[in-house]
């Protein structure tokens, strides 16, 4: 049986008490100071917490970041952050209705209410934060735009290739960063754009395409679609930035400061060595971030009309980041990829978490 210290009874105490103690009813009102009222704020937990349910878009992007398994339970990295979200806001990381999306209808999904939030592969620009009637959060994963290739064709990078073509989905940033980059080096490579990722991928799957190019973790898991895995080469170069975000609609501030702080609690969470193992044996801790994220100090949860304990039920019903990446994307999982920017600051990565302070 799991030890149980007197700081993880403390916590589970007040995991009990659920998001039904917030600050904030299901129907509205104003939180402590500082908060944000539901009427100031937007509709989107009220919405939540009526319906018991978190609707959350996802695409199927490969294994590791989001499928179907043969259970017909989504499982990948995003479908994780979902169930993060869940637990923060309903108390139940089980509480997720998945709403499958397409690049086609993610952004309709979330201006429609079809959906509270879209957690996928979708690049934060200037656009589509400026014009598009959607917000970005925070950035769940950083990477940046790669190729695939046939290993048959011997290519070490790029540059090894003068002529070719490149298969990419269309209505995306990673076909307008192919093209900037073509116009930019005057690359000869024949851009063949298809209406679908599986469209796509079977074009160059059937070698119709010397090239696939998208995000290059997505790469890496849609390279196992194959039949033959072993015959495709992620290759080195990088074209683009990729800041990848949660898509949630414009104009509701705390929806957006919930959303955001689950995925830096996490990242605190690693930052101060709390895992999901951890937490429930802690027996003291002299950090006052540790007190305070986890709702020992009262007030974490009241600027977001949540409960203090929110943070902690993230952390022990999905795990920090680290444990997140590690089991979908990491040295826990088929596809083995390095942290790499994805890493914490302290580890020469460029995720950061902004103090508490209070």
């Amino acid at each position: 049986m799991r030890s149980v210290g007197w700081l993880g009874a403390a916590l589970l105490g007040l995991m009990l008490l659920g998001p039904a103690a917030s600050p904030v009813s299901a129907a509205g009102g104003r939180p402590g100071a500082g908060g944000l009222a539901a009427g100031e704020a937007g509709d989107t937990l009220d919405r939540v917490r009526q319906a018991g349910l978190l609707r959350c878009g996802v695409i199927t992007s490969g294994i590791g970041l989001s499928m179907l398994d043969e259970g017909g339970q989504w499982r990948g990295f995003y479908p994780d952050l979902c169930r993060a979200i869940a637990a923060a806001a309903l108390g139940s990381a089980d509480s997720v209705d998945f709403v499958e999306a397409t690049p086609e209808t993610r952004f309709t999904l979330v201006h429609d209410r079809s959906v509270d939030v879209v957690i996928q592969g979708t690049t934060w620009t200037l656009r589509r934060d400026a014009a598009m009637e959607v917000d970005f959060p925070v950035v769940h994963l950083f990477d940046g735009q790669g190729f695939l290739a046939h290993r048959s064709l011997g290519l070490q990078s790029l540059s090894d290739l003068k002529e070719g073509t490149v298969c990419v989905i269309e209505g995306t940033t990673t076909l307008r960063n192919l093209e900037d980059w073509i116009a930019r080096t005057g690359s000869g490579l024949a851009v063949k754009a298809m209406r679908s990722t599986e469209g796509a991928l079977n074009a160059f799957f059937n070698r119709h395409c010397d090239l696939f190019t998208n995000d290059r973790i997505s790469l890496h898991a849609l390279r196992l679609r194959a039949p033959a895995s072993g015959e495709y080469v992620v290759l080195p170069d990088v074209i683009s930035k990729e800041p990848l975000a949660p898509i949630i609609r414009a104009g509701d501030r705390r929806w957006h400061e919930i959303v955001r702080w689950v995925v830096l609690a996490m990242l605190l969470a690693e930052e101060k060595g709390i895992t999901s193992a951890s937490l429930p044996a802690l027996r003291e801790s002299g950090d006052p971030e540790v007190v305070r994220l986890f709702g020992l100090t009262p007030g974490i949860g009241a600027p977001f009309g949540l409960d203090d304990g929110w943070a902690a039920r993230v952390i022990l019903q999905v795990g920090n980041y680290g444990e997140l990446f590690d089991r979908n994307l990491g040295g826990g999982s088929v596809l083995g990829i390095e942290r790499g920017l994805n890493a914490l600051w302290t580890h020469g990565g460029l995720h950061f978490v902004p103090p508490l302070g209070w």
